[in-house]
């Protein structure tokens, strides 16, 4: 997407926003002058709003404290140990009801830095004008809090679908609220593992439609939700921002990067076709993610595709209903010694590299294809704190038949608080 069509594109996406504006009317008027208002402390956080709700200031925040541990292999310096994987204190506020604002920041691994930091406009159920730094509407996985992952990390997929960038969106739901929608566009970045930087004036178009044709029946596939969401742009490297994909394994370790002096060089598109399905104690994911880049090597170039997929599923054994986000036991353990709820959850994801990359761009130590299966316990004590025990083996094959890494073995725990 060239400079010039982005600035038409956002000029349309802000324009698009005003005109809901206007068809909604005015927003909801200033609180009369010493007008009570409440406070609120719980598992939502701490809250403070006006009396009616349009004004409201939420303090939240998780903490998640990590142990990584490889069995078979040598680790690199620093590989394992215990790690302050997130700490992210958050801001989110809401004025004259329909505007409303987030701002988190995360002091953990790789930190400070900012997450989220964006303001919207929500003009009604259909429109949200949205500037600033969020997630990109991709990724299932991706787009999913991390407070209710079946695993420790994500799966491959993630690594090739942008994480958070900066720029400006329209989403909302349609029709009976059974479908959902966002286009956005934004600088543009290589993928989640690799976040990168502006280099260039081009932007990135991102899109995204989610249905739960079934929602709100009662039956046995109300908790069904297909999708598909793609990126398309045009992006060119520099020296010091190659902006360039890597991926790495569940541990954090690259398998897959470019040689020094690689860098992208024209159209880059993502297409990620997506599934999840919620019923009673049980939850399943499934997404495919292909990314094609067009790479540079000084006078050498090519359009290489990388592909990356995963099947998660998770059963809530105490028998708790399985949702989005996070568990609620029946029986919490905090005031009261109750058991808590436990989950199990295995999973299955894979990434594949293009041929076409080896020998002349990719990393000489780079694997072509990468396999992992992973196993993971959640105890919930109650719907704040999680306990995870996780164990996951990630095997590796190297183009033209020379030696693949060698495979990694690897057990994840976490102990986490997010209100």
């Amino acid at each position: 997407m060239t400079a010039a069509q982005s600035r038409l594109l956002v000029v349309f996406l802000t324009a698009m926003g005003l005109v809901g504006f206007g068809h909604e009317g005015r927003a909801q008027t200033v609180a009369e002058p010493g007008a009570s208002g409440t406070v609120q402390v719980g598992e939502e956080g701490f809250r403070v709003a006006s009396e009616d709700g349009a004004f409201a200031l939420r303090m939240r925040g998780d903490l998640y404290a990590d142990a990584r541990f490889f069995l078979e292999q040598t680790a690199p310096p620093g590989a394992e140990g215990f790690l302050l994987r997130r700490v992210r204190p958050r801001f989110q506020g809401r004025v004259y009801d329909r505007f409303a604002f987030s701002i988190r920041s995360d002091f953990g691994t790789g930190g400070p830095e900012i997450d989220d930091a964006f303001v919207e406009a929500r003009f009604a159920p259909a429109l949200t004008l949205r500037m600033g730094r969020f997630k990109v509407p991709v990724g299932l996985e991706t787009l999913s809090s991390t407070t209710g992952l079946m695993h420790v990390e994500r799966g491959f997929p993630a690594g090739l679908v942008p994480g958070r960038d900066v720029g400006v969106s329209l989403s909302g739901t349609v029709g009976t609220e059974r479908l959902r929608y966002a286009v956005g566009l934004f600088n543009g970045t290589p993928g989640a593992s690799e976040p990168g930087a502006d280099v260039d004036d081009a932007k990135e178009g991102a899109g995204r439609l989610f249905a739960t044709p079934f929602a709100g029946t009662g039956g046995g596939l109300e908790g069904l939700g297909v999708g598909v969401a793609g990126t398309v742009g045009t992006v060119t490297g520099t020296e010091a921002t190659p902006a360039l994909t890597g991926l790495s394994t569940t541990g954090r370790q690259s398998f897959f990067g470019y040689r020094d002096g690689v860098r992208a060089d024209g159209r880059r598109w993502r297409l990620a076709p997506q599934a999840r399905f919620y019923t009673g104690p049980v939850e399943l994911l499934g997404e495919y993610t292909l990314t094609t880049e067009a790479v540079r090597h000084g006078p050498a170039t090519e359009t290489l595709t990388h592909r990356a997929w995963q099947a998660s599923a998770a059963v809530v054994v105490t028998g708790e209903k399985a949702r989005e986000g996070t568990v609620a036991p029946r029986d919490p353990f905090g005031a009261e010694r109750g058991t808590g709820a436990i989950e199990l959850g295995a999973r299955l994801h894979g990434a594949t590299l293009d041929d076409e990359a080896f020998p002349t761009f990719a990393s000489p130590t780079a694997a072509s294809q990468a396999t992992a299966w992973g196993l993971t316990v959640s105890w919930y004590p109650n719907a704040l704190v999680r306990f995870m025990l996780g164990v996951e083996r990630t095997w590796f094959e190297a183009a033209g038949g020379a030696s693949p890494p060698d495979a990694e073995t690897l057990v994840l725990t976490r102990m986490q608080i997010a209100f």
